[in-house]
């Protein structure tokens, strides 16, 4: 599958997540800069799909890891059901 197809169907996949949790979502095919979704109530989101992502050991076992690069401000990262379920 070519990264296009694959982006494609990953934005899907989300969207159809944050849907079933009762979010408006518009799937931008472009039109929303770099954002892949828009989510009421919640904002941009930039999806990214790689076969492999070091942050998935840093997860295993914890609940949220923070990252945060060189002068940039500090990011969360929790598994996406999670935070769904705090709404």
């Amino acid at each position: 599958m070519n990264a296009k197809a694959k982006g494609s169907r990953v934005e899907r996949e989300i969207r159809k997540i944050f849907e079933r949790k009762g979010f408006k979502v518009v799937r931008s095919a472009g039109s929303l800069g770099s954002a892949d979704l828009h989510v009421e109530g919640i904002g941009y989101i930039q999806v990214k799909a790689r076969k492999e992502m070091a942050i998935y050991n840093w997860l295993e076992g914890n609940d949220a890891v923070v990252i945060k690069a060189d002068r940039q401000e500090p990011l969360i990262v929790i598994p996406l059901e999670r935070f769904l379920s705090w709404k």
